[in-house]
């Protein structure tokens, strides 16, 4: 049996000074890189997370409080263009053209293709109601116009189709529809 006397010298012998200093260097490096890496990283980049947040909302609250400062001018502009814009609210032109809008909306939504669209004048019974009736003529598919008079029945304009005629075009899945919609625009 070797003594431990003896075994210390053949690991002296193994490696030079030199190379021992070489070996421990190594080692803390690793370690310190490995310790860096799985530690020291995460915690820089939450920091750095978290200082681009607080930028962010710092940015904002300076936006907020100068609209803050400003809230009386404000105010004030509001009133002005809220009466400019009751003044022509009793135009029958407005309700006309959100009305149409939303029809080329729902129409899009539901792939639907408005081919052409004529605003009708309706006759009122109430002259304190105002109410449009629009022609429409589209294409597109069965699944589309399902979509569409769905959307046209349930919509929060309470939009009513008054008229309904779909044809089929020859040699295609299309269908043609006409449509004549009526809004009213209390």
């Amino acid at each position: 049996m070797k003594s431990p006397a003896l075994r210390k010298n053949k690991m002296q012998k193994l490696f030079s000074p030199r190379e021992k200093i070489i070996l421990f260097a190594t080692i803390y490096i690793a370690v310190f890189g490995i310790l860096f890496k799985f530690l020291f990283v995460p915690v820089l980049n939450r920091n750095e997370y978290l200082n681009k947040e607080i930028n962010a909302v710092s940015t904002k609250l300076k936006k907020y409080k100068q609209l803050l400062k400003n809230k009386q001018d404000i105010l004030e502009r509001y009133k002005k263009f809220s009466a400019d814009f009751k003044f022509q609210e009793d135009t029958q032109e407005e309700p006309l053209a959100s009305g149409l809008s939303e029809l080329q909306k729902l129409a899009g939504s539901a792939n639907i293709r408005i081919i052409d669209m004529r605003p009708q004048s309706a006759a009122r019974k109430n002259p304190a109601q105002k109410e449009f009736s629009v022609d429409l003529r589209t294409e597109g598919l069965i699944e589309g116009y399902l979509k569409f008079i769905y959307n046209i029945e349930t919509s929060v304009s309470l939009l009513n189709i008054e008229r309904l005629q779909l044809t089929v075009q020859p040699n295609t899945q299309n269908l043609e529809g006409n449509f004549s919609i009526s809004k009213n625009a209390e």
